[in-house]
C-alpha cells in the first residue's frame, strides 16, 4: 500500500513540477536557462519539440539524483516507487503533449486540455501553463476556461485541417486566424 502510495505521489508530483517548469523558467524567468531557449522555440514554431535524446538524458539523470536524494530520507523500494511514478508522468507528459501538436484528439477531454494549451500557446502565455492537468493553473490563477481557440493561420496544427480548412468535428473549438470561414 505504501509502495503504491509513493508512485502515486511521484505522478502528482510531476504534474506540479510540470507546471513550475513551465511558467517560472519557461516564461517568468528573466534571462537563459538550460529550459527556456527550447521552450521559447517550441512557442515559435508550433510542431517543434527538443530533440528526444536530449529528453531521455534528462529525465535519466533527474531519475538518478531523485532516487539518490530521495534514498536518503525514505527505503529505497519507496523512493524508486516515487521515482517510477515521477518518470512515468513525465513520459505520459511527453507523449500528450507531442500528440497535441500532431495527431487527432482520442477522446474528448483531450479536445478540452488541447484548448487550455493552445491557449497558453496561441492566446496567452501568462495563462494556462498546465498541458497533462488544469489543476495547478486553477490552484495558482493562471487558469483561463477556453471557448474556442484562435490558431494563427502561420501555425497550422495539421491534424486541424481537412484540406485548407478546419475538420468538422474541430470547428467549434478551433478557428484559423484572419479568416472568416476557417481556410488557410
Amino acid at each position: 500500500m505504501l509502495i503504491t502510495i509513493a508512485f502515486l505521489t511521484g505522478v502528482v508530483f510531476w504534474t506540479f513540477t510540470e507546471y513550475v517548469l513551465h511558467r517560472f523558467l519557461g516564461h517568468v524567468h528573466k534571462g537563459k536557462n538550460f529550459f527556456k531557449s527550447e521552450h521559447l522555440m517550441h512557442h515559435a514554431k508550433a510542431n517543434y519539440f527538443a530533440p528526444p535524446l536530449q529528453k531521455v538524458l534528462a529525465a535519466i539523470i533527474v531519475s538518478g539524483v531523485l532516487t539518490g536524494l530521495l534514498s536518503i530520507m525514505m527505503p529505497v523500494p519507496y523512493a524508486l516507487a516515487f521515482v517510477l511514478g515521477f518518470a512515468g508522468m513525465y513520459g505520459v507528459y511527453e507523449l500528450t503533449h507531442y500528440r497535441f501538436h500532431a495527431k487527432d484528439p482520442i477522446a474528448r477531454p483531450f479536445i478540452i486540455l488541447r484548448k487550455h494549451h493552445f491557449y497558453h500557446h496561441f492566446h496567452s502565455p501568462q495563462k494556462n501553463h498546465g498541458v497533462t492537468t488544469r489543476f495547478w493553473d486553477r490552484v495558482f490563477g493562471t487558469f483561463m476556461r477556453v471557448e474556442k481557440v484562435t490558431v494563427p493561420s502561420r501555425m497550422p496544427l495539421l491534424w486541424l485541417l481537412d484540406g485548407r480548412e478546419i475538420k468538422s468535428a474541430y470547428a467549434p473549438h478551433f478557428q484559423l486566424s484572419g479568416r472568416q470561414n476557417d481556410h488557410i
